[in-house]
């Protein structure tokens, strides 16, 4: 009864102790570089709701170049309650870049009660309690970067060079992109790199869209440190507009086929001063040249012109479209870049395929038949007003229409009609077939196309009546009857004027 008694007791009280918790901290500065100081704050905390931890101390430990490693008295905490423990610290000059750990112990001693089966009371002891925590502190010397430009007078697109300083630790990852009316020519945004000290980036600025005379770019610097935090700051970087017209003319001579590989035939007249080193390329991702990166004309004295062949592909909308050229050339000793829209003519690749099939097949000779024409778009872009057209001398059409409409075809489209043919009486073989198909391409341009095909025709070929009959003589079973029974009397007469006897 005295050890159930006991029992009961330890149920309704438990084993329940004081404890310790290290339930929360903060740093600041976040990110501490070398040479400043940081603080460390730490909340120890005795969560438990029946008695006090005792004589509370904080071991708190990292790198020594952190300056970091010390103990405090923390004292009594009773239940319930909670302190903040302030830690500064100090990193070194040329301490290395990394997340740092600091050890964190909370000690301290607390009662426990429990009953005593010799005396039969409760008795209380003292233990120990310990409580451990990591803290991670991150340490790196922040980037410090500065952006320029190689030149501060702006064309419409002109080549420069971005300059990027750095006064602070390295940059990593750095990338530029402007506004203010300002862009890079094919792409949002110029790549550079890693950045040390200092780091150059060439590039293509564009400022058609920007007013001419003095401006600011805006520049956006984004880029990580060595721990990979990011960063993104804004510098304004003070340019002067001149908006370079351009003082020459191109003339297109014939048109190009669009998607296929092309000489383009142009005449470019300088309508300006003399020009040197004139070269041209097209802005336009649709009009890639072939073989090259630029067309070099050379020097163009004022009013001169020259032709120029120019391997490309095209791959536009048939039609006229409006394409950039960039052309650069130096003029009285200053470079100079200019934008020309210039109209270049594309002809469609439209063409189509026919394909015969008869009905009953194979032909032959002499017979009715049903010809099926299909006709295909082979080409890029749909097609409109589709007709076709048979003629053949190895049959004649029985459909009143020799031309028949199809309509609009789109690519890889195919559409058929029936022609109902009488086979003339042809000799057995191929015969030439010939077809005729106007259509509009998308450039609104008709097309005619002729193409010749054959037919096999089976069965024979003439027959010896007809030819008898194209010939213009005949003989009736009559008159070889006649002839034959007059062949017989000639022939029964002579015999029997040989067999006569002499005269005596």
């Amino acid at each position: 009864m005295r050890m159930l008694n006991a029992l009961l007791a330890l149920l309704a009280i438990g084993f329940v102790f004081a404890g310790l918790s290290i339930s929360d901290y903060s740093i600041s500065p976040e990110t501490v570089e070398p040479g400043d100081y940081g603080v460390l704050e730490i909340t120890v905390s005795n969560p438990s709701g029946t008695g006090a931890v005792e004589s509370v101390v904080l071991d708190v430990s990292s790198a020594t170049q952190l300056g970091i490693d010390r103990q405090y008295v923390v004292g009594d905490l009773e239940a319930g309650a909670s302190t903040i423990i302030t830690v500064p610290f100090e990193a070194e000059e040329g301490i290395p870049s990394r997340i740092y750990t600091v050890n964190i112990i909370a000690r301290g001693i607390s009662e426990i009660e429990y009953y005593s089966e010799t005396s039969g009371t409760f008795r209380t002891s003292t233990e120990t309690v310990e409580k451990m925590a990591s803290v991670p502190i991150e340490v790196v010397e922040k980037p410090i970067l500065g952006v320029g430009l190689t030149t501060e007078n702006l064309g419409d697109l002109t080549e420069c060079t971005f300059v990027i300083t750095n006064s602070g630790g390295p940059a990593e990852k750095v990338r530029i992109s402007i506004d203010g009316g300002f862009g890079f020519l094919h792409s949002d945004q110029l790549y550079v790199g890693d950045a040390g000290e200092y780091a150059e980036a060439a590039a293509t600025i564009d400022a058609r869209s920007a007013e001419e005379g003095a401006g600011t770019i805006a520049a956006t610097v984004t880029y990580t440190d060595e721990l990979g935090n990011g960063y993104s700051e804004t510098r304004s970087i003070p340019v002067t507009v001149t908006k370079d017209e351009g003082n020459f003319a191109f003339v297109q001579d014939g048109a190009v086929v669009t998607g296929r590989e092309e000489t383009l035939v142009l005449t470019i007249t300088n309508e300006g001063k003399a020009a040197k080193d004139v070269k041209f390329h097209f802005s336009d991702d649709d009009v890639l040249l072939r073989g090259m990166n630029e067309v070099r004309v050379g020097d163009l004295a004022e009013g001169e012109s020259m032709q120029l062949s120019v391997p490309l592909v095209a791959d536009l909308e048939p039609g006229t479209n409006n394409v950039d050229m960039i052309v650069e050339w130096m003029e009285n000793g200053e470079d100079k870049v200019g934008t020309i829209t210039f109209p270049l003519k594309v002809n469609s690749d439209a063409e189509v395929g026919v394909y015969f099939e008869a009905s009953p097949s194979p032909l032959s000779s002499g017979s009715e038949h049903t010809l099926s024409v299909t006709v295909s778009n082979l080409g890029s872009y749909s097609i409109e007003g589709v007709t076709v057209h048979i003629s053949s001398d190895a049959f004649r059409l029985l459909t009143v229409q020799p031309e028949q409409y199809i309509g609009g075809l789109q690519t890889d489209d195919f559409s058929s009609v029936q022609y109902g043919i009488m086979v003339n009486r042809v000799e057995a073989g191929e015969h030439p077939v010939d077809v005729t198909v106007k259509y509009k391409d998308p450039s609104g341009n008709w097309v005619t196309e002729e193409k010749q095909l054959t037919v096999l025709v089976e069965g024979g070929g003439m027959m010896e009546a007809d030819e008898e009959q194209d010939s213009g003589f005949s003989i009736s079973p009559v008159s070889v009857a006649i002839v034959l029974v007059v062949a017989g009397i000639t022939y029964w007469g002579l015999k029997r004027f040989r067999k006569k006897p002499a005269a005596r």
